[in-house]
């Protein structure tokens, strides 16, 4: 039952999967491409639907559009955790850091974790970052209410897997732009890349492009829309939902997204996060607290869950 469940994930989920047959290159099947580098980690965006590019103001940022990372105003770090899908076969850990701009800009560095454990065969992904933006002006407004930025993340990844093992490098380049109640960003994942199999084999990752644009109607509430554009199905997926902040403290969010494939299906998200602030002499702080809920009929129901300090 395991192994139907699990084969049933990475056809739908992991997506764009291609095998190399023994008589090919290689001397055993393995993965050209996991879609692990485009996997986003952050709940608050997940309770969203996944629309976050032109929103991009949190540590989610640093996987979504890295230049929406000169809106952060204080030093964030924390983890994420999801066993995707419910069924205790691919855990994804997200460790992150991130602070805010200075005259060298913004940034941050993270960590990402994806394990399948199906005895005896395991899986295992891993992806160290560095994520950097840069404003592209100064405002000429002294309210700020106008940004324009760039940024980039450059990626290691590692992979093991019972086929055999590969590490490799990885690029994505982004752009962010936001006025007072408009915002628009673009990241082009995997720009550049490259993968080395333990085989000899080298081979790239396919590139994917995500664009969005978000409203703000006040500072508690927010709708926004995302498509997502690869090489190999030009209008991949589309992604919409909002945020309400009902007090400071506390926030409810949905979305749905949608995958455009031969047999498209549909995921309906929701969550609920929450702010606690904290107060000392020199300066102010808080402890959030997301949780994100997805359900998807194909491949079942998806927690996840993400704790991180501010100050």
């Amino acid at each position: 039952m395991k192994i139907i469940s699990l084969s049933i994930i990475l056809l739908f989920f992991i997506g764009g999967w291609s095998v190399i047959s023994p008589g090919e290159a290689a001397d055993y099947p393995h993965v050209t491409e996991s879609g692990f580098t485009t996997l986003p980690a952050s709940t608050r965006a997940m309770g969203m639907g996944g629309s976050f590019v032109a929103v991009a103001d949190d540590y989610g940022a640093s996987t979504f559009n890295p230049a929406g990372l000169v809106q952060l105003t204080q030093k964030e770090v924390g983890a994420m955790y999801s066993d995707l899908y419910g069924l205790g076969l691919l855990a994804y850990n997200f460790l992150f850091w991130v602070v805010p701009p200075t005259i060298m800009g913004a940034g941050g560095i993270s960590w990402a974790h994806l394990s399948s454990n199906l005895e005896p065969e395991r899986w295992d992904y891993d992806m160290f970052s560095y994520s950097y933006g840069q404003s592209i002006s100064p405002s000429k407004s002294s309210s700020r209410r106008t940004i324009s930025s760039w940024g980039v993340n450059l990626k290691y990844l590692k992979q093991t897997s019972p086929w055999g093992a590969s590490s490799g490098y990885s690029m994505d380049l982004a752009y962010f732009m936001r006025k007072e109640k408009v915002s628009c960003g673009i990241n082009v994942q995997d720009l550049v890349s490259v993968r080395q199999w333990s085989t000899g084999r080298r081979e790239s990752i396919p590139m994917n492009v995500k664009i969005g644009t978000a409203y703000r109607f006040s500072p508690y509430l927010l709708v926004a829309l995302d498509v997502d554009i690869s090489g190999t199905d030009f209008l991949r997926d589309a992604r919409l939902g909002g945020e309400w902040w009902i007090t400071p403290s506390f926030a409810l969010r949905g979305g749905m997204s949608t995958l455009f494939q031969k047999d498209p299906f549909l995921t309906l998200c929701g969550g609920i996060g929450f702010d606690f602030p904290l107060e000392d002499l020199r300066k102010k702080g808080g402890v959030k607290f997301d949780y994100a809920f997805a359900y998807n009929q194909a491949l079942g129901n998806t927690h996840q869950f993400s704790l991180s300090l501010r100050f």
